[in-house]
């Protein structure tokens, strides 16, 4: 009997030894993958570009306040590179980054390849007090897999002394009641250009990156493809648009350089383009790079619409968003680095005072926004920043954006190369998107 005994002893602290073993394997294992605690350190690993990076640096005290015990290391590219950086790391699995920034432009064609962490629920408290279409492009399935940063409400940045020796109006407001359409824009452009010999706006024949065409066709609710998703591009009123462009070249009224190239930017710094109709951030370009000599020359109001009764008077022009992939190891402390970030209004009201970036959050009543910039003749510019976006179509990019773009700019070439007819370009255009979309 005692060796009996001594024999079920024995088993029995055996079987509890590894049950513990066990357990403690376990427990370690559920720690590597579990939120950092105490003085458990983490590190983020954020993908972004340069400009981006500027507007989150400074907010980045005050994060590491709050969150000491999380680094964060910022991995600069161009957007470029990024996305197809990313398309690759997506394909094998990959833990880094644990953030990407992502340009509106590409958001939807990066959450369809189901790379992205679903992140509905935690943005719930902030559907509201975003701009409506910023999360257009971030959800798929009704699941949402980014969080809005900064939007582009296009508004018309004017040469106010150029403008004075056409004739026309120099003050913001009395320049909109003035060109209040792109017929109005084009009677001005012939002023400008007779007066002073400037060309109203830049942009290239034969290699556009589209900006101003895109603008006029979102400001009307129109875009390379309908709301159910087809081809639109052959449309009568995107044909419209494209005639109108034409027209203006054609009439050796515009500066010929793709927006935001060099050449462009030279055009700017020498006087030579009266005007730019394009996303906020087009002001720091305009004062810190292109033009900063020019204190006081330039104002701000709001774009040139096809029509007097069109109900919207805004555009978009870009704006990035913040994204977790799937596969981080930290997707908490990812989040919490985007809601800081992101859902904080001082946060974004600290990157629209010093880096440029108007929040996709609505700060209508923010008062940043009566702020005057001296450089813009001392007005509020931000506050047509906040009309336009405030008034601007719910629009989509779409994953076929990029597609799109690249054969519009092979269709002005066409047009003004090969002489081809816009109807002749579009259509060709229409049907090669609709054979590599599979769109109708």
């Amino acid at each position: 009997m005692k060796r009996k005994s001594l024999l079920y002893v024995l088993i029995t602290c055996l079987m509890f030894s590894l049950l513990a073993t066990a357990c403690s394997s376990d427990n370690k294992q559920n720690e590597s993958t579990a939120p950092a605690k105490g003085d458990e350190k983490v590190k983020l690993v954020v993908w972004i570009w340069e400009t981006a990076k500027d507007g989150l640096d400074l907010n980045m005290e005050a994060f590491k306040a709050k969150y000491p015990n999380v680094e964060v290391e910022f991995q600069t590219m161009k957007s470029t590179d990024l996305y197809s950086k990313y398309l690759i790391t997506s394909n094998t699995g990959d833990v880094v980054p644990d953030i990407i920034t992502v340009e509106s432009t590409n958001l939807s064609q990066i959450v369809q390849i189901d790379s992205l962490l679903d992140i509905t629920s935690r943005v719930e408290p902030y559907k509201d007090k975003m701009s409506s279409y910023k999360w257009e492009d971030a959800t798929k399935d009704d699941k949402v897999y980014a969080m809005p940063w900064d939007s582009g409400p296009v508004v018309m940045f004017y040469r106010n002394d150029l403008f004075a020796q056409a004739g026309l109006p120099t003050d913001p407001e009395e320049v909109a009641q003035k060109i209040q359409t792109w017929d109005d824009y084009y009677e001005a452009a012939k002023l400008v250009k007779e007066k002073t010999g400037a060309m109203m706006y830049g942009d290239s024949k034969t290699n556009s990156s589209n900006r101003m065409f895109e603008s006029m066709m979102w400001q009307r609710g129109l875009w390379y493809f309908d709301a159910e998703g087809n081809v639109a591009v052959d449309s009568p009123e995107i044909k419209e648009s494209a005639d109108f462009l034409i027209k203006m070249q054609n009439e050796g009224l515009v500066f010929d350089a793709r927006a935001n190239s060099d050449q462009w930017g030279n055009g700017i710094r020498d006087g030579k383009i009266a005007t730019v109709v394009g996303g906020s951030w087009h002001d720091a370009i305009i004062e810190n790079q292109y033009s900063p000599a020019d204190k006081g020359k330039w104002s701000v109001t709001m774009m040139p619409k096809w029509s007097k009764d069109d109900k919207y008077t805004g555009a978009n022009q870009g704006g990035a968003n913040l994204a977790i992939n799937k596969n981080s190891k930290h997707p908490e402390e990812a989040w919490n680095f985007i809601e800081f970030m992101l859902g904080s209004e001082d946060s974004q009201v600290q990157m629209m005072e010093k880096a440029g970036l108007f929040p996709a959050m609505l700060v209508n009543n923010d008062a940043s926004l009566e702020e005057k910039s001296a450089y813009f003749n001392d007005q509020a510019i931000r506050k047509v920043y906040a009309q336009s976006l405030a008034n601007t179509y719910p629009l989509a990019y779409t994953s076929d954006f990029p597609m799109a773009n690249k054969l519009m700019t092979d269709v002005w070439a066409k047009v003004f190369l090969n002489n081809d007819s816009s109807e002749k370009a579009l259509q060709e255009m229409a049907a090669e998107l609709r054979s590599k979309t599979k769109r109708n």
